[in-house]
């Protein structure tokens, strides 16, 4: 109580970083860009006002103004952008569980008590996300274009061997396979870039798990299985819904991705929101597409958020 001059800085980067674009949002999102009615009249002398429509005579012509409006809300309940935010919540749900059944492994691996130097391997599966995210996806781009590595590398198989080639042909495969530009590309450049971020978290977690948990277990005579499904599985839930969150709402709410391996033929929500703000230059809609996001993001945390106080009350009781 004594230091609460400590969090002015806190305080003061909140209101400006996060509290201010929030109320921009939600400014731009229920209003519209409106010229007002108005009707031009010419006088006897020469002289021409604007006449608006409660009958206010200027001599200004009317310019675009915000008003408070729903239009923007009934516009993204059309079709198009729902099935756009679909299939965002498909791609983002999809790259998640792949990155669950990826990661825990892994991070159950690198917790084992007979892997040595697992400070060593975890840092080089981190390693990469030290790059450029553009830089990343720009790589996997190489490998699978149309001429890159992959595709030279199977040509070079099919040349060696024939049967290979042969076995390609007859299920259809053409001489160039096409791997970008499609749903699954994009998944796999999220899976990429996100896979760090369900791996540390449930890392962390298990890492924590009281060993004597497992060795009481073992005395009771639990197998591996058995102790692995009572006690690691449990315990490791808040590193899983941590990790769930980290790759879930980076992945509904992607653009770039989506942009450079699915080559503007799998747009997502985050595409549109993009193209409004950018290209359309219409705000006020971008920032009404935004608030549908983030009401689904706050949903989803709050699902979770209800599934971990759940988790931790059978823990208590299984405990006891």
């Amino acid at each position: 109580m004594r230091n609460k001059a400590l969090t002015v800085p806190f305080v003061l980067w909140a209101m400006i970083f996060i509290v201010v674009p929030l109320i921009m949002i939600v400014w731009y999102g229920v209003t519209v860009e409106e010229t007002p009615a108005y009707t031009e009249v010419v006088l006897e002398d020469g002289a021409t006002y604007f006449q608006l429509e409660d009958g206010t005579l200027t001599t200004e012509r009317p310019v675009k103004r915000a008003v408070v409006s729903l239009a923007n809300f009934k516009r993204m309940l059309e079709p198009t952008y729902l099935k756009l935010l679909l299939r965002s919540l498909k791609v983002a749900v999809i790259t998640t569980v792949i990155c669950l059944l990826l990661g825990y492994p892994v991070a159950l691996i690198l917790t084992g008590k007979d892997f040595r130097r697992p400070a060593l391997w975890l840092m080089l599966l981190i390693l990469p996300m030290w790059m450029n995210f553009l830089l990343r996806t720009y790589s996997w781009m190489s490998i699978l274009e149309n001429s890159g590595i992959l595709n030279s590398w199977i040509a070079s198989l099919r040349e060696a061997f024939p049967a290979f080639d042969a076995m390609l042909t007859r299920m259809g495969v053409g001489k160039k396979i096409i791997f970008l530009y499609n749903e699954k590309a994009v998944i796999l450049g999220m899976v990429y870039n996100y896979l760090s971020f369900m791996i540390m978290p449930i890392y962390t977690v298990i890492e924590k798990i009281d060993r004597s948990l497992l060795e009481a277990a073992a005395d009771l005579g639990a197998s591996p299985r058995k102790s692995f499904l009572r006690v690691t599985l449990p315990y490791s839930l808040p590193g899983v819904l941590e990790g769930v969150t980290m790759v879930f709402v980076p992945a509904v709410t992607t653009f770039v991705i989506s942009q450079l391996m699915g080559g503007g033929k799998v747009p997502l929500i985050g595409d549109i929101i993009q193209n409004q703000f950018g290209k359309s230059s219409d705000w006020h809609f971008g920032a009404t597409l935004s608030l549908l996001v983030m009401v689904v993001v706050l949903a989803f945390m709050g699902a979770l958020g209800r599934m971990d106080k759940e988790d931790e009350t059978q823990k208590e009781v299984r405990i006891l």
